[in-house]
């Protein structure tokens, strides 16, 4: 567990091959938040090569295409074992390719790569994408994200959530992974800037993890104003301003 004194250290792994989609926004809201909070947000980017330093608070993997995950598992691979360590007790929170990443295998028309394993589940990348936004319900409450990707997941024991409505309207299917420790979730966007709930309980969990307790400051409300306000416009136009590219 990290000094409570030195405040929330956050990982984000591979930001430059897995950070395609705004993924540094997802690390800013955290920042934002817990900073704004009273907690002192320390912010580290582990890539290839590099040197893991000692066990975060919170880890953070965003998305990227194939190829970005062949440039990755080699390294990734070496550290398997302490990722592995880690998502026994540290909150993880991964979106696309970097969920991807943590399952057992990633299956591909041009063939099958051996993920981390740290979750049983298999990622399949299809041709058929589906592109838009999304509005999903979760056991905490609703969210809303952008899809842009052709993968189905296979083997979720609990997904992260249940979409229940796509740029073809109405729909009920799995979306990512949820277990003790990690929120795993192919919807992006940034997704936290949307969705500061969700936010807020990583922002929770990473202070636990820290032995510190989180309490949203009042100055984020601000914040939340907007983000309501964006994901209501959103959810109106849903079914209609996007289509899907086949």
């Amino acid at each position: 567990m990290t000094d409570a004194t030195a405040g929330v250290r956050i990982l984000q792994l591979y930001p430059d091959e897995l950070g395609v989609t705004g993924d540094a926004g997802n690390v800013d809201v955290l920042r934002t938040r817990l900073t704004r909070s009273g907690i002192p947000v320390t912010i580290d980017h582990y890539r290839p090569g590099g040197q893991l330093r000692p066990e975060p608070d919170l880890v953070v993997i965003g998305n990227g295409p194939l190829s970005a995950l062949r440039r990755v598992l080699p390294d990734a691979v070496i550290h398997r074992s302490t990722f592995a360590d880690w998502a026994g007790r540290v909150p993880f929170f991964a979106v696309g390719a970097g969920l991807e990443l943590l399952c057992a295998r990633i299956e591909d028309p041009t063939g099958t790569l051996d993920g981390l394993g740290i979750v049983s589940a298999t990622a399949h990348r299809g041709r058929k994408r589906r592109v838009g936004y999304a509005i999903a319900d979760t056991v905490h409450g609703q969210v809303i994200g952008f899809e842009d990707q052709a993968t189905e997941l296979s083997g979720v024991e609990t997904p992260f959530a249940t979409i229940v409505r796509d740029v073809t309207g109405s729909v009920t299917r799995p979306d990512g992974i949820r277990t003790e420790t990690l929120t795993g979730t192919l919807l992006q966007g940034p997704l936290l800037p949307l969705n500061p709930g969700l936010a807020d309980r990583l922002a929770a969990a990473a202070a636990a993890h820290a032995g510190l307790e989180y309490t949203p400051d009042s100055s984020l409300a601000e914040f939340d104003r907007f983000a309501a306000r964006s994901t209501e416009r959103m959810r109106t136009h849903v079914s209609s301003v996007f289509t899907t590219i086949q």
